[in-house]
């Protein structure tokens, strides 16, 4: 696995390439945004890991920069940010994962292991489509396809999500499993998962009509309930 880091901050970009190194991970890594993009022309990482608070172009832009040119490089973020709105904004721009500063270098390596599992996995299913009554999912297109409407267009997170719920339809996913097999979180505390079935509840109700396939079972999950 390839690695890219992007952080202002040189003494954490010579930690973190002393850390991923060790780990068996080829690393590279430079304090700009522009730097980065050269880089990556030449040649794309396997995974990118970004902070937030950079200058000329901080983190969130520079990964929104990266998809608007058609990239998609799997990214995570590195931020002393630590907000609830801040980790909302970067797994939705798509990142495999959001890590506060300052982290425990070994769960960010096991954190970062997961993310290659999850990227290895995606390619080997990327082709892969879950249907569920009149529900087709398609994850390498993000979208979401219901018999006889428009396809609705998901967000990376958005598709990982649903993609988790549809491969077991009818069984109740825990709040902790999802949080940690779509976000590698463990804060129990955490209402990501809410904020992101609430929009695929609207979402899916546009092309369901009085039929939602989100169900919230009270203190332990959702599940994807058949029709």
């Amino acid at each position: 696995m390839y690695i890219l880091i992007v952080d202002d901050d040189v003494f954490a970009n010579t930690l973190l390439h002393f850390i991923f190194s060790k780990e068996g991970f080829e690393v590279e890594s430079t304090d700009n945004p522009r730097a980065a993009i050269q880089m990556i022309q030449k040649r794309e990482p396997d995974l990118l890991i970004l902070d937030v608070m950079m200058p000329i172009m901080n983190g969130f832009e520079f990964a929104d920069k990266l998809r608007k040119e058609g990239y998609e490089i799997p990214f995570m973020f590195l931020s002393a940010q630590d907000s609830i709105e801040a980790k909302l904004q970067g797994f939705e721009l798509g990142a495999e994962d959001y890590v506060c500063k300052p982290f425990n270098h070994v769960e960010l390596v096991a954190r970062v292991k997961v993310i290659d599992r999850h990227i290895k996995r995606n390619k080997m299913n990327g082709h892969q489509s879950f249907r569920v009554g009149t529900f087709e999912l398609f994850p390498a297109e993000l979208k979401v396809v219901i018999d006889g409407y428009s396809p609705i267009i998901l967000s990376l997170t958005e598709m990982q999500v649903l993609r988790t719920l549809m491969s077991t339809p009818g069984m109740v996913i825990p709040r902790s499993q999802l949080l940690e097999e779509v976000w590698n979180e463990n804060d129990r505390s955490s209402n990501l998962v809410d904020v992101y079935m609430r929009r695929l509840r609207r979402k899916l109700e546009v092309g369901s009509g009085t039929y939602q396939p989100i169900v919230n079972v009270r203190g332990i999950g959702y599940k994807f309930a058949k029709a």
